[in-house]
């Protein structure tokens, strides 16, 4: 179900980008990979800065924040200075069919990513939203989809030693908000009463009346 939604979902952002050129286009394909990119590996980073609390969703919020602002930024800068200043024509076919398969692409890596940021919340424990696709089948789709275009900006970027292979990364995401909310489950578990206990106040030492000779 979520592997089918995916491509709904890229194909009305495909829809809705028609105006779009080739050229324009790829702009924009290319700065989400950038973002998402950072994203994954950044925003892990940032959530651990002093001063971010470290509660559960500190670590979802950075990783979409990250990715936001890089957009935002790339977006920008490329608007002021590339797609805004300079226009590349293609043929008229090669530019409705290249930009319509960019475009879908885009959508489909932008749901992706958004889809696991919802996989990493407890949200995607209801039983409602499994049914939906968030669980094996969105880790053999979705998950491999993100790690792909993350994994060809890595071999660019990175040199050989710090090379980190991208799934491995979102699996050890996963695995950490997971912990998070087992900790938490566990601090909030109430400690078990026991019936036959006699509970005492705790009143000070200092307080309490000594016990004369006769024991009372």
């Amino acid at each position: 179900m979520a592997f089918w939604l995916s491509i709904l979902i890229a194909a009305v952002f495909a829809w809705f980008a028609i105006k779009m050129g080739l050229y324009e286009t790829w702009t924009m394909l290319f700065n989400i990979v950038i973002a998402v990119y950072l994203a994954v590996f950044l925003g892990p980073i940032v959530a651990t800065i002093p001063g971010i609390p470290d509660t559960l969703y500190s670590s979802i919020i950075s990783i979409f924040a990250t990715a936001v602002a890089v957009f935002l930024i790339l977006h920008s800068i490329s608007y002021l200075f590339i797609t805004g200043q300079l226009s590349i024509p293609f043929p008229k076919i090669l530019d409705v069919l290249g930009s319509s398969l960019l475009r879908f692409l885009a959508g489909f890596l932008v749901w992706s990513f958004v889809s696991l940021l919802v996989f990493m919340t407890p949200v995607s424990q209801n039983k409602i939203v499994k049914e939906f696709g968030f669980g094996d089948q969105f880790s053999q789709t979705n998950i491999p989809y993100i790690a792909w275009w993350c994994d060809r900006v890595n071999k660019i970027v990175a040199s050989e030693e710090n090379q980190r292979p991208t799934e491995q990364t979102i699996n050890k995401l996963i695995k950490d908000t997971k912990k998070k909310r087992t900790r938490r489950r566990i601090i909030r578990k109430p400690k078990p009463v026991d019936p036959n206990a006699t509970t005492e106040p705790n009143i000070p030492p200092q307080l309490k009346k000594p016990a004369d000779s006769n024991g009372l």
